[in-house]
């Protein structure tokens, strides 16, 4: 059987939106769409984003208006807001640091709540949702760069709901506290998300119905025998749903100690709200993402790392490719690195291009050192037309 790979961009989910006819972000429309939401255009909710608006106005003099209404580059904005923080780390200078890091902070916040607004509405999109279909029937690996979850939730709806809960479920906590190896093992749809990501967390909540249940990620992985799955959702510049704990108490309280778990990770589910940091059991926990800027570090992290490996062991191993929505910006070598390397010494047998720009196509024909033509589909709906002939 020819193994399949699926790269995503941002560009794939254009065919989604919400019921305000609002759709989900590309990094140079962010505000755009953000700020048509009636939670995030509201004004309170404005007012806790000042910081960002003030920085866009000093630099790019651009006010609120302006960014509701025209694209902004944010890879521009973060890389300036990454170079200024380390000018002001290597100097020492703290009153920056604080602001540059509040800054960043909140726009990153905005952005991962923007993307959460979206979380329910892959069924918003029947292409979409039969995108879900494809890739569960095909057990392919998903390579995505975009920090939402709705791939996932398309895989999961494909999968179908559990019928075999077990019967000491009943969505809520337990009394003695203990949860058992077989209820560890259950998930509410018969694709258990927390498998799928190819990198295990040191606590995973459980993917279920009911009250959010959290458990040690070595009793999590050990309860499932049989491993991760083979066919993975690899992403590699993280998601709104991977946390790392900061070892930061969100309320300090007298002379309370700090928290214990600082650089731990945790699969949880994208909690954000009114532009402030997540958090669980009072410390707070950030998110585990590549912001877009210029100058991106793969390395860094060991979970992030570890998922680009294996994305390249993934492209050494495809037949066949379908890359929907993503445009190899020149900026991102890494990406063409991770191609170069991967097909150094063969080419997938097929290849399917998801993208109105059909320019595209001779930068993946070049990356990829393949000779045939390649089949090129304007949207997702057209793909799904291909697929279904």
């Amino acid at each position: 059987m020819p193994k399949v790979v699926y790269l995503f961009g941002a560009g794939i989910n254009r065919g989604i939106s919400d019921h305000d006819g609002v759709v989900p972000p590309l990094a140079t429309d962010l505000f755009v769409q953000a700020l048509k939401m009636s939670r995030l255009g509201d004004d309170h909710y404005l007012e806790k984003i000042t910081p960002v608006f003030k920085y866009i106005q000093k630099y790019w003099k651009l006010n609120r208006e302006d960014l509701e209404n025209n694209h902004f580059d944010l890879e521009a904005c973060y890389t300036l807001l990454e170079l200024q923080l380390n000018e002001a780390k290597a100097s020492g200078n703290h009153d920056d640091i604080v602001t540059l890091q509040d800054t960043v902070l909140k726009l990153t916040i905005l952005f991962a709540e923007t993307l959460q607004e979206f979380e329910h509405s892959i069924h918003n999109s029947n292409a979409f949702r039969i995108l879900g279909e494809i890739i569960y029937s095909e057990n392919a690996d998903v390579l995505t760069f975009n920090y939402d979850t709705l791939i996932e939730s398309a895989i999961e709806s494909a999968s179908r709901v559990s019928g075999s809960a077990p019967p000491t479920y009943r969505g809520r906590p337990h009394e003695s506290g203990e949860i058992s190896a077989e209820e560890i093992r259950y998930s509410h749809f018969n694709w258990n998300r927390p498998l799928s990501y190819g990198v295990k967390f040191d606590e995973v909540m459980l993917h279920r119905a009911g009250i959010s249940t959290y458990v040690d990620g070595e009793r999590f992985y050990d309860s499932h025998s049989e491993g991760l799955y083979k066919a993975k959702v690899l992403k590699l510049h993280g998601s709104i749903n991977w946390f790392i704990y900061s070892g930061v108490k969100k309320f300090q309280y007298g002379n309370n100690e700090s928290a214990s778990n600082k650089g731990k990770t945790l699969l949880s589910r994208g909690n954000w709200w009114f532009n402030e940091p997540a958090e669980k059991d009072g410390e707070i926990i950030e998110p585990m993402i590549i912001t877009p800027t210029l100058y991106k570090n793969y390395t860094e992290n060991e979970l992030i790392s570890s998922v680009w490996k294996q994305a390249k062991s993934s492209l050494i191993k495809c037949n066949r490719l379908i890359v929907g929505g993503y445009s190899f910006p020149p900026t991102d070598f890494a990406v063409r690195r991770l191609f170069l390397e991967a097909f150094e010494s063969h080419s997938p047998d097929e290849i399917i291009v998801i993208n109105p720009d059909t320019s595209v196509v001779k930068t993946i024909k070049d990356l990829s050192h393949f000779k045939k033509p390649i089949l090129v589909c304007k949207d997702l709906d057209e793909f799904i037309k291909l697929y279904q002939t």
